[in-house]
């Protein structure tokens, strides 16, 4: 009967179980309670993808997408991701736009990173209202189509950036492109329009050449004598990353060193495509954030997906394009949330995405996305800064150019690049509870202004609470200036102080810990960018005590900055750069295995040695036992704890003990209750003690050591 009655009680629990646990998987994962679904088109051209980069994209892409899910997807429905090849040709995009625009179940494409194949698709997604987000610059070709976005910089601001570019540095260019591009033509255009506004500038070669033209060394010769024997001085070359990074090594073997600037191939592509070609100097716009550093708004997101991809040579590409498509999405599904629409036939759900992405133009909303702050500008291109890349002759990667040109109150100013190095010295006095280190370090700034280090503003060092002051001791070292047709300024400034860091402490002691240096610009009206040397020079030996030096790294995030004018309600945003050297360390262990394990391994082996006393004096086993919980509690309370809301795997530890000497206690009650009946329990409570209960130990010790 009472065997019975246990067995009503299991079966009740285990019912209980299963509908918390029920209840749990329906808030946690919805995506199996979303009524019907949602499918957006990616356009992709697989060509110009190399090694693993289709495989990385597809799954950070799937990643974004099902957290949309989770969240309830797009107005209660699951959003599903259809990826189309369009082979980089304007005809193939247009056929897979045509295969799929009449799915019911279709709400938007986006990706096509090309004006050609946009203006191809545009003829079919225009007319429809299907909402599109692009990856075009030439914004004019789109302007009767409200529907038609782009994740790209508008021509505006590209030409805006180029015309800059070429002021007053080359007055005979050449210029080789792709038949029937747009995007190059475009370009083209600006360099004629550069020579009325400057009579002393000419295009001196015109050549088109199809997409897919193969350079074999006679051809590039002949190239190359016509560009030597016009004494073209810079060249704009605008071919797929694929193409151009094959013919600039035939060029430059042809003996044409000038400057090439490369413009329809993605200049890190290019470089990482070129197996270690020399390439001599080449430029590019549209580079992808600011080369050598990590966005750190995606680095929030890398833990959620790193363990589902395997990192390629070009990782910094893969994150950034593929990043980028998923805010695309996560943009559409916004956009359904906010959008307003009279519409009720089965085209709502698409007008709704329109009207919502209607709302980002002007920054009249900003979308928080994993790449980037989100919003478009008046031509419906995505706002923001072009920055020009820069490889120079002797470099074998590309970085920033010294002076770059951003939008200032509607100016577009000049603004300068601070090449920097950080070589640290100490880091030291971790305090968990306060969120605070000491470091010492060296830093090394060059740039083509003279730099004042009170420009530059360390945000997370520690103020005084008296006077508010930053607690740092900044004294120069060195200043020298180098001589040059552009003379540079040198510095090196010795920086120590106390500093702030966030600690995550989860998983004390076996943590990791982030220590940043962060900088910005102390006027918001006044920036400045940061370009960091290569990670091969960085020093990785310096003085740290109690953690151990893993990596580091430099990121950069780019805020909005919204704010109102009181007298007429318009908003203007303010771009804000924050730059941060980040140091990766982990927790040394030693203090807590001699302190905390050690004594834990003693008290679990003690209390396993006391299962082999008789169950005639069960008061001297009890005792022991029942002793070693009590001594495990007291060193809880003795031992270093950091105050947190969640349990770290410290605290995992002790209760882990607890349990393992309270199932030793509750299995020697049950064997001394049934000391008489040997029958299946009592058998089981013995093996438990005598073989389970030391391996289970012996695994997990091992577990945490090795």
């Amino acid at each position: 009967m009472l065997r019975k009655t246990v067995y009503k009680q299991v079966f009740v629990v285990l019912i209980g179980l299963l509908i918390v646990g029920a209840i749990l998987y329906r808030h946690l994962y919805q995506r199996g309670f979303l009524e019907g679904y949602y499918t957006v088109g990616v356009l992709i051209n697989y060509n110009e993808l190399k090694g693993n980069d289709l495989e990385v994209m597809q799954n950070i892409i799937q990643k974004r997408v099902t957290i949309l899910n989770q969240q309830g997807g797009i107005l209660g429905k699951e959003v599903r991701v259809k990826y189309l090849d369009d082979g980089g040709d304007p005809e193939i995009a247009k056929k897979v736009v045509a295969e799929t625009i009449e799915d019911p179940t279709l709400i938007g494409y986006v990706g096509s990173w090309s004006s050609t194949r946009s203006k191809a698709v545009a003829e079919l997604v225009g007319p429809a209202r299907i909402p599109f987000i692009g990856g075009y610059a030439l914004t004019p070709l789109f302007e009767e189509y409200p529907n038609m976005f782009t994740a790209e910089k508008g021509i505006n601001d590209v030409a805006a950036r180029f015309e800059k570019f070429l002021e007053d540095r080359f007055r005979r260019t050449a210029f080789i492109g792709m038949t029937g591009d747009l995007y190059s033509a475009a370009l083209l255009q600006k360099l004629c329009d550069q020579q009325l506004k400057d009579t002393t500038a000419h295009v001196v070669m015109e050549k088109w050449l199809p997409e897919g033209h193969l350079f074999d060394q006679g051809g590039v010769d002949s190239l190359a004598a016509t560009l030597i024997a016009t004494k073209a001085d810079f060249l704009l070359l605008s071919f797929r990353s694929g193409i151009t990074s094959t013919f600039i090594p035939l060029l430059r073997q042809a003996g044409v060193q000038i400057p090439i600037f490369t413009a329809l191939g993605d200049l890190g592509q290019v470089i990482g495509q070129s197996e270690g070609n020399n390439l001599g100097e080449l430029y590019d716009l549209n580079v992808i954030g600011i080369p050598g550093t990590y966005n750190l708004r995606l680095q929030e997101q890398i833990p959620s997906f790193i363990q589902d991809v395997t990192p390629g040579e070009t990782l910094e590409f893969q994150l950034s394009f593929s990043a980028r498509i998923a805010d695309s999405i996560g943009l559409l599904a916004a956009a359904a949330a906010i959008g307003e629409t009279a519409d009720t036939s089965e085209n709502a759900t698409k007008e709704l995405i329109i009207s919502g992405l209607q709302k980002y133009v002007g920054g009249g909303l900003i979308y928080r996305g994993w790449f980037d702050d989100w919003f478009f500008n008046a031509d419906r291109a995505i706002a923001g800064d072009v920055l020009l890349a820069w490889k120079p002759a002797l470099l074998t990667r590309h970085i920033l150019a010294p002076d770059q040109f951003i939008w200032i109150n509607d100016t577009l100013r000049q603004v300068p690049v601070f090449f920097t190095h950080m070589d640290m010295v100490q880091l030291n006095q971790v305090n968990d509870p306060e969120g605070s280190f000491y470091a010492t370090f060296y830093l090394e700034i060059t740039s083509i202004i003279p730099v004042d280090i009170a420009r530059i503003d360390f945000t997370n060092a520690a103020r005084s609470e008296t006077s508010h002051e930053y607690l740092l001791d900044i004294k120069p070292i060195s200043f020298r200036k180098i001589p040059g047709k552009k003379p540079l300024y040198n510095y090196m400034f010795r920086v120590s102080g106390k500093f702030l860091f966030e600690p995550d402490l989860k998983n004390y002691p076996f943590d990791k810990q982030k220590f940043p240096i962060q900088l910005q610009p102390a006027n918001a009206t006044n920036p400045f960018f940061i370009q960091p040397s290569t990670t091969a020079l960085n020093d990785s030996l310096f003085e740290t005590d109690g953690w151990h030096y893993r990596n580091q790294y430099v990121g950069y995030a780019h805020d909005i900055i919204s704010y109102y004018n009181s007298f007429n309600d318009q908003q203007r945003n303010q771009p804000f750069y924050k730059f941060s050297y980040t140091y990766v360390m982990s927790r040394a262990r030693v203090d807590f295995f001699l302190k905390v394990l050690t004594p834990l391994l003693v008290i679990l082996v003690v209390t396993y040695f006391s299962v082999f006393i008789p169950l005639s004096r069960v008061e001297t086993l009890e005792a022991i036992q029942v002793t070693s919980l009590l001594a495990s509690i007291a060193l809880y309370f003795s031992a270093y704890k950091p105050e947190m809301e969640h349990a770290t795997i410290s605290d995992k530890i002790f209760i882990f003990t607890y349990i393992m000497i309270t199932s030793l206690i509750g299995t020697s009650i049950l064997q001394f209750v049934k000391r008489k009946k040997y029958d299946t329990e009592s058998k089981i409570a013995k093996i438990y003690q005598r073989y389970i209960y030391p391996a289970i130990i012996l695994i997990i010790t091992l577990f945490l050591v090795l």
